[in-house]
């Protein structure tokens, strides 16, 4: 009879895995023990709201951004999309001064543009990372949905995000056109 050896048994693969799982039990018991705290001692505010979209936002990062191995845009755009909903949730919260809308949402969707330009600058992107660069600049225009629905009270910021978006789209069509178009057309079969 053979000696068979064991398949090589990968403890790290564990850990990665593992990883996330923990994280999100550590959050929601951080969640329920503030909950629980927030009920018996002050019911009459409730800053568990502050809490939870902190944690969440902490294990949305921590998974999605840190350990995933999702494409660079993607993060960049998971990171935009839950930062903004923290900042809305600490406005709403805190008396909705509207701070959130009016400086903080226009200038992380800059902020994340600016990264995207960033990687497409130094890195070639595959399908995915057009996606990514896309569904940016599509949020980029938000601030501007946002101000000329009623919203958002200051133009300036809205305004800035906007520019910056059409100056990367006519960058995209004179800079990029062919090989958008050759990846769109071969996914597409157009």
């Amino acid at each position: 009879m053979a000696d068979r050896s064991y398949p090589f048994y990968d403890r790290e693969s564990l850990e990665k895995r593992r990883t996330p799982k923990i994280a999100i039990i550590a959050g929601l018991m951080i969640i329920l023990t503030c909950v629980f705290i927030n009920l018996i001692v002050m019911p009459h505010y409730l800053w568990v709201f502050y809490v939870m979209g902190t944690v969440i936002y902490a294990v949305v990062s921590l998974n999605h951004t840190i350990l995933s191995k999702s494409h660079l845009g993607s993060k960049i755009v998971g990171q935009v999309a839950s930062l903004t909903l923290l900042l809305l949730l600490i406005d709403s919260q805190s008396g909705f001064f509207k701070w959130s809308i009016n400086y903080a949402v226009p200038f992380l969707v800059v902020a994340g543009l600016v990264m995207v330009t960033l990687s497409i600058l130094t890195k070639r992107l595959k399908w995915k990372g057009h996606i990514s660069s896309v569904l940016m600049v599509t949020l980029s225009f938000l601030p501007a949905v946002l101000y000329f629905s009623g919203f958002s009270t200051v133009i300036w910021p809205s305004a800035v995000a906007s520019l910056y978006s059409l100056m990367l789209i006519v960058c995209f069509f004179v800079y990029a056109h062919h090989a958008v178009w050759s990846q769109l057309s071969r996914r597409f079969h157009i």
